[in-house]
C-alpha cells in the first residue's frame, strides 16, 4: 500500500484505510493504524524538509498546531457519531468521502493544468525530472 501511495503521489490513509477495510480489520482500527502510520510518515517527511532548510519554522508550527487541533475536533465529532448511531458504519463513510473529496480535486486540479494545452502537448514525451512538465 505504501508502494502505491509513493507512486501515485496521494496520501497513505486512501491507499492504507481502505486496503484494511477490504482485509477484514474492523473501521476504527483500519482508521487508526492509517492514521498512525500517516503521523511517522509526515514526521519523517517534515524533518528531512526542517533539516534541509526547505521548510520555514514558523509555517510548519502553524500547520503542526492547526492539524493537532482539526484531528482533535475531527475525532471527536466522529466518536459521537459512532457512539450516537452505535455501529461502525460513520468510519466507513468518512473513509470514502475522504476519497470521493480527493478524487473531485485531483480531476479539477487535471482539468485546471490541462487547459489551452493541445493533445500533442498533454501526451508528449518528456523527463522525469524536466521542468517543461
Amino acid at each position: 500500500a505504501g508502494l502505491l501511495a509513493g507512486l501515485f503521489g496521494v496520501g497513505g490513509g486512501i491507499v492504507k484505510g481502505p486496503l484494511m477495510l477490504e482485509m477484514g480489520i474492523t473501521p476504527s482500527v483500519a482508521s487508526a493504524s492509517a492514521a498512525a502510520m500517516i503521523l511517522y510518515t509526515s514526521a519523517a517527511a517534515s524533518t528531512s524538509f526542517l533539516v534541509f532548510g526547505l521548510l520555514h519554522p514558523s509555517y510548519g508550527a502553524i500547520f503542526f498546531l492547526l492539524g493537532v487541533v482539526c484531528t482533535a475536533l475531527g475525532q471527536y465529532v466522529v466518536g459521537r457519531w459512532v457512539h450516537k448511531q452505535n455501529r461502525q458504519s460513520p468510519i466507513v463513510l468518512s473513509i470514502g468521502t475522504v476519497i470521493l473529496l480527493s478524487s473531485v480535486f485531483v480531476l479539477i486540479n487535471t482539468v485546471v493544468l490541462s487547459e489551452g494545452k493541445s493533445h500533442a502537448e498533454l501526451f508528449a514525451f518528456h523527463g522525469v525530472c524536466d521542468t517543461a512538465a
